[in-house]
């Protein structure tokens, strides 16, 4: 987070790439001479170059002119209503109030919005792309658009990204040092060379896979990260042949193992008697396992609002995974090529015993 004194050096040195004024008036508790679709297109420039600060309750010459306290709630809403409707995909900045001296020498209140650089290309809701030049914003031409495309394409690799909203606190650090060896460095660095948090601005944030290995409560910051499972009466999708429906969460690794036996408890087991009993199992659990590990470790967490399904039937089970094929990956060329969309996850996932199969995860998998 930026500090006070650097936010008044801003002040006195004025607009430029990393920083914006905005004077806000207000008319009846509404916010007037600022469209949200041009507030939109500031936010979106400052994260589709390299980030910046906007200071609402600052003229264009820097003076402070204040956000009356009794407006600051609805200036916090309507900048956050037009981050996550208006800019696509949505941006989440951190927000936060600060008293700073007007032209009166007194403190006034202003509001500060930190927009981060994003690793994605985003867009206001019209569909226009911008960046920003100096102090301005800049509609991007196809030849940028292409590039900084092609830029934040290499860079994403979103297993790897850090959960702002989270801190250590959130992580079962219990856990991470149970497969660890002993080390003389301090813990923060462990954890930040095992890739279960990130380093930003001094302050350590858990990663996504930090998070969905180790998290205290995974869904809390991936609300869409868990395993949807159902089993049917007959052999269709059908709400009316619905016997039982489970949310499974948690760590992947506990989601893992619970789907498994979710599955162990409700196939079908055909019996033939010879000299003793013989179980068939409706699926081989060995299968299913992989099939689950594989969906977990490759699937897409980018993608909000999708989830695995695990759907069990009469006569046969369905898993769906979140995600299309990644890289250069088809369905022609699959048996030949491989990708891991998730590398950190599989790494950890190579380190990790399955309670079930009594061996790693990945190797569970081949």
């Amino acid at each position: 987070m930026i500090s006070k004194s650097e936010i008044i050096e801003k002040l006195e040195l004025g607009e430029d790439s990393f920083t914006e004024f905005k004077e806000i008036k207000f008319k009846d508790a509404r916010i007037i001479g600022i469209h949200s679709m041009s507030m939109a297109a500031e936010i979106v420039a400052f994260a589709n170059t390299e980030g910046g600060i906007i200071l609402f309750g600052v003229n264009d010459q820097g003076d402070v002119t204040g956000i009356p306290k009794e407006a600051m709630k609805t200036l916090e809403e309507w900048i956050a209503n037009i981050c996550q409707n208006n800019c696509d995909p949505p941006i989440r900045p951190a927000i936060s109030k600060i008293m700073l001296p007007d032209s009166q020498k007194s403190n006034a209140a202003v509001l500060l919005l930190e927009v981060p650089k994003s690793v994605f290309v985003h867009q206001t809701k019209d569909g226009r792309f911008f960046h920003r030049i100096g102090s301005k914003k800049e509609i991007l031409s196809t030849s940028e658009l292409a590039r900084l495309m092609q830029a934040r394409g290499q860079q994403i690799i979103f297993d790897e990204q850090v959960l702002r909203e989270a801190s250590l606190a959130d992580i079962d650090l219990e856990k991470v040092f149970r497969f660890t060896e002993p080390h003389r460095i301090s813990q923060e660095q462990l954890l930040v060379n095992l890739g279960v948090v990130g380093k930003e601005n001094g302050q350590y944030y858990p990663t996504v896979a930090g998070m969905l290995l180790f998290g205290i409560d995974p869904q809390r910051f991936l609300r869409s990260a868990y395993i949807e499972a159902a089993v049917y009466r007959d052999i269709y999708l059908d709400s009316d042949n619905l016997i039982h429906a489970v949310k499974i969460t948690g760590t992947l690794d506990n989601q893992i193992e619970e789907a498994v036996r979710f599955v162990k408890r409700f196939m079908k087991i055909g019996a033939r008697k010879e000299a003793g009993r013989i179980d068939y199992p409706q699926f081989s659990i060995k299968a299913v396992h992989e099939a689950i590990v594989n969906a977990a470790a490759h699937r897409d967490y980018s993608i909000r609002g999708s989830k695995i399904r695990l759907f069990i039937f009469d006569d046969r089970l369905e898993l769906y995974s979140p995600g299309k094929l990644p890289n250069t990956i088809t369905l022609e060329n699959i048996a030949y090529r491989q990708f891991t969309r998730n590398e950190l996850l599989v790494s950890f996932l190579s380190k990790i015993k399955s309670e079930e199969t009594g061996i790693v995860f990945i190797e569970a998998m081949r």
